[in-house]
């Protein structure tokens, strides 16, 4: 007595497939078609009842086994998930940077008056043009406090890329 069985799922219920299952009789490959999975392809043939029950038991044993790492991987995944610190989603602020920023050009332009920097060109001064004094005053400080925002920016990323790879 031959017993014919689904190969995915261990059915008896496999049979011809009709238009409903997808099987076009002379263009599709397979004509089988399991009722309960809806495996379509070859099926198994088993002489015995003996041969058959033997799979049905290695396939509960393989699915069981499947069952198990599947959970053991969730729960590997939860506990990496765990483990991993949280993360801010929130847009960093860079006010605080700006504010530094600000202070450090200040305080270098504070510097630079009593130096002989704004006397390098004493000439473009001297023609007392207020216009040619504003924009050169206000582009070096512009200039030097786009130096310095980027610079501390730099300095916080590279303290922090740092940190991160020692943890």
């Amino acid at each position: 007595m031959e017993i014919t069985a689904c190969p995915v799922c261990g059915s008896k219920n496999i049979g011809i497939g009709t238009l409903g299952d997808g099987i076009i009789s002379g263009l599709s490959s397979w004509n089988e078609v399991c009722k309960n999975c809806g495996y379509q392809g070859a099926s198994l043939i088993f002489e015995s009842e003996v041969q058959y029950k033997k799979f049905i038991e290695a396939l509960a044993f393989q699915k069981k086994q499947a069952e198990i790492q599947d959970t053991q991987q969730s729960k590997e995944k939860t506990e990496k998930i765990d483990e991993q610190p949280a993360h801010h989603t929130a847009k960093k602020s860079y006010f605080f940077e700006f504010i530094i920023s600000v202070v450090l050009a200040i305080v270098f332009f504070i510097i630079l008056s009593g130096s002989n920097y704004f006397g390098l060109y004493s000439n473009m001064f001297s023609q007392n043009n207020l216009g040619t004094i504003v924009v050169y005053s206000l582009g070096s400080f512009v200039g030097v406090f786009l130096f310095f925002f980027l610079l501390i920016i730099l300095g916080e990323t590279l303290y922090r890329s740092i940190r991160t790879a020692k943890k």
